[in-house]
């Protein structure tokens, strides 16, 4: 929580409020931009996790011998992620909606499984979870074979998430 003012007042909550509004508006008005910018945070925070694992890897190394080989593999792939979305930020624009339709469909195969083994304890839940997780499959695969809903859908999540922020730090600011 931001201070408030003797009043009761949070100035600063409420300019949260409003950069966040203003970022909502952006998003929806600009998803192109959105997307890139969203890929070039995405890289940046590649290129710093894959280091942060290299360096781990190798800190650990001098303790434990014969640590897990494939932390290299994570961290080169990290780097080399963020670093090819940094410099072609322009990639992003397919590639978050793609990542996005990816993490949707296992998702929703995850819920598919989790309703099957809630079957005999939670029946209610069963129907609910199973209809959802098909559900799910199916606006996942209509999406990957529409890049531009996929796109859309994205933007309109980051928007949605800025706007959210923006009436929390708004009532914050009250209250």
């Amino acid at each position: 929580m931001i201070t408030k003012n003797e009043n009761g007042f949070g100035w600063g909550s409420l300019l949260l409020a409003v950069l966040f509004f203003i970022a909502g508006w952006t998003a929806l008005n600009n998803p192109l931009t959105t997307l890139i910018a969203m890929g070039l945070m995405y890289g940046i925070t590649a290129i710093v996790q894959g280091g942060s694992i290299l360096m781990y890897y190798f800190e650990l190394k001098k303790v434990l011998p014969g640590y897990p080989w494939y932390l290299i593999l994570i961290g080169v792939l990290d780097l080399l992620v963020g670093l090819y979305l940094v410099f072609n930020p322009a990639v992003s624009v397919t590639f978050l909606p793609m990542l996005f339709v990816i993490w949707f469909l296992i998702d929703s195969i995850m819920n598919i499984f989790l309703a099957f083994r809630l079957k005999d304890s939670q029946r209610s839940w069963f129907w609910v979870r199973l209809t959802l997780g098909i559900l799910g499959v199916v606006i996942g695969f209509a999406l990957a074979a529409n890049l531009l809903a996929a796109i859309i859908s994205v933007t309109y999540l980051i928007a949605f998430y800025f706007f959210t922020g923006a009436i929390i730090k708004l009532i914050d600011a009250f209250v």
